[in-house]
């Protein structure tokens, strides 16, 4: 990489962020499409998530992700939002224009289609997802706009997810939407078990998000975890027989659509899967 005073600068804000996949993935395709920009990953705690918008402004950065736990108290930061954005209530995308900070959300479309990629059928069906954040509001926004039947949201903070249902049926109110507490959450047995949360995730891989849930065979579950590749969520419900999708595909899916927000340019998700692939033969 050929690093120059004209680079472009973009970026990542989150904590944590050193199991972040983004820098190595952006920079092989800014390689491959020979776009003069470099990504770089920021550790920033949650009181300080102001003054860093501030400096990558000052800096000039062309545009930043943002991902846990940021999603949601970035936009007191920024001048706009997108439509889409705007619903979810999250942003992890944002672009630098006129000086301006313009806030979109990628995880959903990200999400949604790697559900589609492993044939997976999402209209009429029921769905349970595991959190109430930033990634859930994208997710569940998406699930419903593909015409989810049926979907629970179990959160540790009850309030949380009262809240997020009471903003998902303003803009879906024919929907059923619902809460489940962890001591009935065996009496859901939906088609799609979605985690949204970070516990799971290195180094704490020996953790899951829900105990003693009963994985059945005909569950596809999603946890966005990307590293561990297979965590121990996901193996549970392996070894049960479920269809299991880890957090790489939407990983690859939100970045390809970050890229074409900030350069204009349409990367190919294969091409993408492919390249990062060769940068870590462990990936597939």
């Amino acid at each position: 990489m050929n690093i120059s005073p004209r680079t472009k600068l973009v970026g990542l804000i989150g904590h944590p962020v050193e199991h972040s996949l983004s820098p190595k993935l952006h920079n092989s395709l800014y390689e491959k499409y020979k776009l003069d920009y470099v990504y770089l990953a920021f550790d920033i705690v949650p009181d300080d998530v102001g003054k860093a918008v501030e400096a990558l402004k000052i800096l000039g950065f062309k545009g930043f992700n943002v991902t846990i736990p940021h999603k949601e108290k970035i936009i007191w930061f920024l001048d706009s939002l997108d439509t889409e954005a705007a619903i979810i209530g999250a942003v992890n995308t944002v672009k630098q224009e006129g000086g301006k900070l313009i806030g979109y959300n990628t995880d959903g479309m990200g999400f949604v289609d790697s559900i589609k990629r492993r044939g997976v059928e999402l209209k009429d069906k029921s769905a349970l997802v595991l959190g109430a954040g930033g990634s859930a509001r994208a997710i569940c926004v998406y699930l419903l706009k593909e015409g989810i039947r049926k979907l629970h949201i179990y959160n540790r903070t009850k309030e949380k997810a009262l809240d997020l249902i009471e903003h998902l049926e303003r803009f879906f109110p024919c929907t059923s939407l619902g809460y489940v507490a962890g001591e009935d959450i065996n009496c859901v047995h939906p088609d799609l078990v979605i985690n949204t949360t970070p516990v799971g995730m290195w180094p704490h891989i020996d953790v899951m998000p829900i105990e003693n849930f009963e994985f059945l065979p005909h569950m596809t579950v999603v946890d966005i975890i990307y590293n561990p590749l297979e965590t121990l969520f996901l193996k549970k419900a392996r070894q049960t027989g479920c269809i299991t999708i880890n957090g790489l595909d939407m990983l690859v899916g939100q970045a390809i659509k970050a890229i074409e927000i900030w350069t204009g340019v349409k990367v190919d998700y294969d091409e993408a899967i492919r390249t990062l692939s060769e940068k870590d033969k462990s990936l597939l």
